[in-house]
């Protein structure tokens, strides 16, 4: 391990974890962008287990806290400037502590082939990876091989770290969500662990990792762009549908009870639930579901 000291501030450092020989292709795995996004620290706090007692060919490069302030108070962002990290790459080295951050991580990370970044979509969200497969089809085949249930076409959010290193750099980039996270940075461990082992599949399968690729059952499902459905009325939102659901036209999604009536939500394509509410009272302009069309 070595710590990747950031420019111009003595307040924090990121822990970088290498394996491998030092030559051949390049791979790395990082995690806590938004620092309660936990799940995927510990998936790749897993990995690293493994790789400890794999033979790699290539190299490795973990690391699972690339935003530390904000990690060590448990918040999507720091606390000392209020960026979201994951809107600012290619960072700037002089800049608040998040371009800082930003910077360093985009500097660490130039000589990579594949990139695979780990967060976390909420106790009320499901597992999908995020991909620009429209743009650069090639990963299409990646994220098969990588195994994970369902793969979103992302909607292209700028100065994403994933998305950014595909435009700029070329890189295989792509980015998991597990659920978990939000609030608190709670661990979802048997989602961790899931990703753990498709990951260290998905090395085997880019020969980084010596051992034999096993070819995913069942195999993952392409969808499109994510989709939100926010609360027109106040009132009592009762759901019917669960994160993580594939529904047909048509189902039932869940109800809105307000004062002069009730509001019944039903699929109008066939979807794949990404995240449903809890039950609540609901207030105009809250999001109550997410979605994709399959």
């Amino acid at each position: 391990m070595r710590k990747l000291q950031i420019p111009g501030t003595p307040i924090s450092e990121i822990e970088v974890f290498e394996y491998g020989n030092g030559t051949g292709t390049k791979v790395v795995i990082t995690g806590a962008i938004h620092g309660n996004e936990q799940t995927g620290v510990h998936a790749a706090r897993l990995l690293m287990k493994e790789l400890a007692k794999s033979k790699v060919k290539g190299v490795v490069k973990v690391i699972p806290v690339t935003n530390p302030t904000a990690y060590y108070h448990r918040e999507r962002v720091s606390p000392f400037d209020n960026i979201d990290m994951s809107r600012v790459f290619p960072g700037n080295d002089k800049g608040t502590l998040t371009l800082r951050t930003a910077a360093a991580l985009w500097e660490e990370t130039n000589d990579a082939e594949y990139i695979v970044d780990l967060h976390c979509c909420g106790l009320s969200g499901s597992t999908y990876t995020l991909a620009d497969c429209e743009n650069f089809p090639e990963l299409k085949e990646l994220c098969t091989a990588l195994g994970m249930p369902v793969v979103c076409q992302t909607s292209g959010a700028d100065g994403q770290f994933f998305l950014e290193s595909c435009r700029r750099r070329g890189q295989k980039a792509i980015l998991i969500e597990l659920p978990g996270g939000q609030p608190g940075g709670v661990i979802d461990l048997e989602w961790a662990e899931y990703c753990a082992a498709r990951l260290l599949n998905y090395l085997k399968y880019i020969k980084v990792v010596e051992g034999e690729y096993v070819e995913m059952t069942p195999p993952t499902v392409f969808c499109g762009k994510m989709e939100r459905l926010d609360a027109a009325k106040e009132g009592l939102f009762i759901p019917a549908a669960g994160p993580g659901e594939f529904l047909k036209k048509d189902s039932i999604l869940g109800s809105l009870e307000y004062e002069n009536g009730d509001i019944v939500f039903k699929a109008d394509r066939d979807i794949r639930m990404v995240s449903v509410s809890k039950p609540k009272y609901a207030f105009i302009g809250e999001n109550l579901f997410g979605f994709m069309p399959y």
